[in-house]
């Protein structure tokens, strides 16, 4: 299991990130990627999780590349746009990078990942994604509330009316994503979006490696231990305990104050 923490201080405000990555009980290798990085003398933090795909390694390449060019282009790029554009230049450069890269190496056509970040600047943050990594908020009493909805084709045609949330929940194509980094589809745009993180309250970024295996209503208690060290590492254990049928990633990002 790789494990990263983060204490970012800037007061008045305190936020810890915790991340875990593990490559599950069922896979020999992980293709998941995480990062955590902050400047704090620009003032901000971010958090990101990729979920490669691909034979041959490819999703693991696709990953880390993305985690790589993102991180790269925040940190460059921070001040020159709003920060939504920046995320979106970002996932997008991402996205063109890795098919570069399968262009020129054959056997990784088709590679790529779907990704969820989050930016934070004081009490502000956004979240990025593309593709059906997650982002949660836990609420300081506990509440789970999902804050990105996935890119899939039955998360498409639920929002379209064309079926119910009971059809959804067993359609055969309820995997399938409609937006992703890479994969030849220049489909990469991310959905970002503007939140405010209150006091005492958590952030969950996870992989499907986590959210496709381990009950939503577990995910809270999880994620809320006393240490966020801990929780990261809980998370992950939960889904290891249910089969590790995925890579998992966890990252956990609570504002103390």
């Amino acid at each position: 299991m790789y494990k990263i923490f983060k204490r970012i201080r800037r007061e008045p405000l305190e936020v810890q990130v915790a991340g875990a990555c593990d490559p599950g009980l069922a896979r020999d290798h992980n293709e998941d990627s995480i990062a955590v990085f902050d400047d704090q003398e620009r003032g901000y933090y971010a958090a990101l999780v990729c979920d490669g795909m691909g034979g041959h390694n490819a999703g693991e390449i696709a990953s880390a590349l993305a985690v790589e060019i993102i991180a790269t282009h925040v940190k460059e790029h921070f001040h020159d746009h709003s920060p939504e554009q920046l995320l979106v230049d970002a996932f997008n450069l991402a996205s063109r990078r890795i098919d570069e890269y399968a262009a020129q190496n054959p056997e990784a056509h088709g590679m790529g990942c779907t990704a969820v970040m989050v930016l934070g600047t004081g009490e502000q943050f956004w979240t990025a994604h593309s593709g059906d990594s997650r982002c949660y908020r836990i609420s300081g009493d506990g509440e789970l509330s999902p804050l990105t909805t996935d890119h899939t084709m039955v998360m498409e045609m639920l929002a379209n009316g064309l079926i119910t949330p009971e059809q959804a929940s067993v359609h055969p194509y309820r995997g399938r994503i409609s937006r992703c980094l890479g994969h030849g589809k220049n489909r990469g745009d991310p959905t970002v979006t503007a939140y405010t993180l209150e006091i005492g309250e958590n952030l969950l970024l996870c992989s499907d490696g986590l959210s496709d295996v381990v009950k939503e209503s577990d995910l809270a208690p999880l994620a809320r231990q006393r240490e966020v060290k801990s929780a990261s590492r809980r998370l992950v254990d939960a889904a290891n305990n249910e089969g590790g049928p995925d890579n998992i990633s966890a990252i956990v990002v609570r504002r103390i104050s």
